[in-house]
Formats: structure tokens, sequence, C-alpha cells
């Protein structure tokens, strides 16, 4: 009997340890973007104050032969990790780095195109690429 609580706590000490090792993640980037800011937008009339009320300010802005380029980004991952380096640190003065894991994550673009006099002329969201068919982690 007390060889079988010797195994348990063993073991129930090893799975404490390897779930210390444990990783959930998620992070947010900007606010989403909304349709509704883009309405009251008007081409040819808004300037780049009524963009910058409407949407706030760019994450990124390029200079194009036609006029400028506001860049918006939205982002939203999911990340869980097990690192099982963990279970070393007992054994070990130094612990490897053994990590598995897999993300879910979501980056959509909003392009704001300015004509050369600086007003508002159209815009597109980019959405992210697709998530691929075949995932080699198994989890």
């Amino acid at each position: 009997m007390v060889g079988l609580f010797g195994k348990a706590g063993i073991l129930g000490v090893l799975l404490l340890v390897s779930l210390s090792g444990c990783d959930f993640r998620r992070v947010v980037v900007n606010d989403p973007l909304l349709a509704d800011s883009l309405e009251v937008l008007v081409p040819g009339k808004s300037t780049i104050q009524d963009i910058a009320t409407a949407l706030g300010a760019p994450d990124e802005i390029e200079e194009g032969a036609s006029g400028m380029v506001f860049r918006y980004r939205y982002g939203d991952s999911k990340t869980m990790r097990v690192n099982f380096g963990w279970v070393l640190r007992v054994l070990l003065p130094v612990a490897p780095s053994m990590n598995l894991g897999r993300g879910e994550g979501a980056t959509y673009i909003l392009h704001v195109a300015l004509r050369p006099d600086s007003t508002f002329d159209h815009s597109v969201i980019q959405p992210p690429p697709d998530t691929p068919h075949f995932w080699f982690w198994p989890f």
C-alpha cells in the first residue's frame, strides 16, 4: 500500500511540474474595424482630419504616386504552448526548451487611399490569409 501511494505521489508531482510549463495567450492588437466608421467618409470631401477623427491615427502611412495610403491593423491571436523542458528542471540545472504548440490568429488590414489633394478617395479591407488545410502538429 505504501509503495502504491509513493508511486502516485511521484506521478502527481511530475504531473504538476509538467503542467507548470503550459502557456495560454491571447493577443489583441487595436480595436476591431467597424464599417460604420467608414460611412462618414465622403470621397473628394473628407480631409485627413476627418479620417483621423473617424478611425484614429493610422498604424502606417505610405506615399504613392497617386497620393498617400493609411493602413490600420486589427489582430486577434490565441496560442497554446507546452514546454516539456520544465520537467527536466527538477533534474538539470539548465532546462532545455522543448515547445509544442498551436495558435490561431487573424489580422485584418484596412487600406485608406487619399487623393493628391489629401482628401479621401476609397478604402479596402484586406482579409487575413486562409488557414492551412494541413497542420503538422496533431493538437
